[in-house]
């Protein structure tokens, strides 16, 4: 038996595709991940200028 290599361009674009996909989905993953740390930073600044305010 041979290879039918008239399909094999598609299949090795697909694979392309779901590697780019999951990438894409890894860099927004990323960068909630990095507003979230901004996010839990500036609480803790707030609360730690509302603290000295207090004293």
């Amino acid at each position: 038996m041979s290879k039918d290599y008239r399909y094999q361009s598609e299949e090795l674009d697909s694979v392309e595709e779901e590697d780019f996909h999951t990438k894409k989905v890894g860099t927004k993953r990323h960068q909630s991940v990095k507003n979230k740390q901004n996010r839990d930073f500036q609480r803790r600044e707030k609360q730690r200028r509302l603290m000295h305010e207090g004293s």
